[in-house]
């Protein structure tokens, strides 16, 4: 299992944006890439900056990014401002 910290911007509100990634529909994407997303949040100091933390199969976020672009997009998100990185447990 990877856990994976993704930033990016958004261009509108921080409550329209996560009201979207809580939906059904959204789980059920999340769910079909067996990723498990452990928290969502907004940048105290910007407002259009988003961090999300999600547990997943080595691989898996970006299959779903992959399949999930045209769909993430329409939510207004700048996905040309994603920053990706991949934290593995200690063993």
């Amino acid at each position: 299992m990877e856990t994976t910290v993704v930033q990016f911007k958004i261009n509108g509100p921080f409550a329209e944006w996560a009201s979207i990634f809580d939906s059904d529909d959204a789980l059920r994407r999340h769910t079909e890439y067996a990723i498990k997303p452990l928290f969502r949040g907004v940048s105290q100091d910007d407002s259009q900056k988003v961090i999300v933390i999600h547990q997943h199969p080595s691989g898996a976020l970006d299959k779903f990014l992959n399949a999930n672009s045209d769909w993430i997009a329409t939510h207004n998100v700048d996905l040309t401002s994603f920053e990706k990185s991949v934290w593995l447990p200690f063993v």
